[in-house]
């Protein structure tokens, strides 16, 4: 078995203004200091704005891939693909980051809603998401 520091990273989290980044070093391989663990973006901050704006782009990206290569017109088939795809991305830490500000309830819910007028396949402006959100459960 072959041992690879390369793959290894320090994660530091502070609040501290100016963090002190000490150089570690692993079998004579110099450690990268990252603010990302298992996915989850972690500011200099610790607040979840970053990560809320990391999550909803790379769900809006994933939804895109959905509508541009399901050419069905079969809603159960597009709500699968968003909740087999799109979905678990927006749940994924929610309950760590339990997004509090209306901000990020607000990005959160913009995905959501989009999914729902492509699902559904209305796009008139005087169709009610909200009566789309219910009738997809």
């Amino acid at each position: 078995m072959e041992f690879h520091p390369d793959k290894c990273e320090v994660i530091s989290i502070t609040r501290k203004k100016n963090p002190v980044k000490y150089p570690y070093t692993l079998h004579g391989h110099l450690l990268k200091h990252v603010m990302k663990y298992l996915d989850v973006k972690i500011s200099h901050d610790l607040r979840w704005n970053d990560h809320i704006d990391y999550v909803t782009a790379k769900a809006n990206s994933t939804l895109g891939f959905v509508c541009r290569n399901i050419n069905i017109n079969n809603p159960w088939v597009k709500e699968r693909a968003y909740k087999t795809l799109v979905r678990p991305i927006l749940e994924y830490t929610s309950t760590v980051r339990d997004p509090h500000t209306t901000t990020a309830v607000k990005k959160i819910e913009s995905v959501q809603r989009r999914a729902a007028r492509t699902t559904l396949n209305r796009y008139h402006r005087t169709s009610s998401v909200g009566a789309m959100i219910t009738e997809l459960n």
